[in-house]
């Protein structure tokens, strides 16, 4: 886990909430640490819920999750569909202000039934669509694997525009399929009733994501482990009533995405 503390001017010591992201967007070095680690990232969480989905019977994938009203096929689709790439990106204008990772989750339109029924459906739809000799698990794989290949032959840290959501590095938005194959990796898990099978990788580029979204570290007496955390700030956990006083008002930013 990365700290960072920087002296305030009364001399006391202040945790730096996104010193990681300023040291990596600013330093050459970072900068290449970064678009490497988020690549690294999405191949070693896309191989590791692959692993457990080519392990499932037809008859697990029909089963309800934890994302109603979807069955595991349709969750597994759609979390397939989040990391696919079905036409290049194209170039952002020179002018262009790129968002952050988690400047994507702070789009007002996520929280709206709309924008879930809309997610609902389209997924619905699309996994009607798959081929009766085709599995959710080869799908999955089909499509992931096609994603990364095209990322590795792409420069990450071009600006790009992403549909319906603007400019953003495209670092960044490999970091946004990141957060959400380990938060629906997690759903798979909890589905199963197995333990969550996150990345270091994973957690290693996506916890400052959901620190700056917080708007500060979680305090250290919360003694939460990266699962701990990705399950919290996603909604799969309910804070206890010792962890809210614990948080005090950071309690209002959780969860901060779902």
């Amino acid at each position: 886990m990365f700290s960072f503390q920087s002296h305030a001017r009364d001399g006391s010591v202040e945790p730096i909430v996104n010193g990681l992201a300023v040291w990596l967007t600013h330093h050459p070095r970072g900068l290449l640490m970064f678009t490497q680690s988020v690549l690294v990232a999405l191949r070693e969480e896309t191989e590791a819920l692959s692993t457990v989905l080519r392990t499932l019977d037809a008859a697990q994938f029909d089963q309800p999750t934890n994302c109603p009203p979807w069955d595991l096929r349709e969750l597994v689709v759609h979390t397939a569909a989040s990391v696919g790439i079905r036409t290049p990106f194209p170039s952002a204008d020179a002018q262009s202000v790129p968002s952050s990772a988690a400047d994507y989750y702070r789009r007002p339109e996520r929280s709206t039934s709309e924008y879930r029924q809309s997610n609902v459906d389209l997924t619905r739809q699309l996994a009607r669509q798959l081929p009766a000799d085709t599995s959710p698990a080869q799908w999955f794989d089909e499509v992931t694997q096609d994603a990364l290949t095209k990322l590795s032959h792409d420069d990450l840290n071009r600006i790009v525009l992403i549909s319906r959501r603007g400019a953003m590095k495209l670092a960044d938005y490999v970091l946004t399929r990141v957060v959400s194959l380990a938060a629906h990796g997690l759903d798979v898990a909890l589905t199963l009733g197995r333990p969550s099978w996150t990345t270091p990788a994973a957690m290693t580029v996506i916890r400052p994501v959901f620190v700056e979204l917080m708007g500060a570290e979680p305090p250290a007496s919360l003694n939460w482990d990266d699962q701990a955390l990705l399950a919290t700030a996603t909604g799969r956990r309910a804070l206890t009533a010792e962890e809210q006083e614990r948080l005090g008002p950071l309690r209002e930013r959780i969860p901060v995405l779902s």
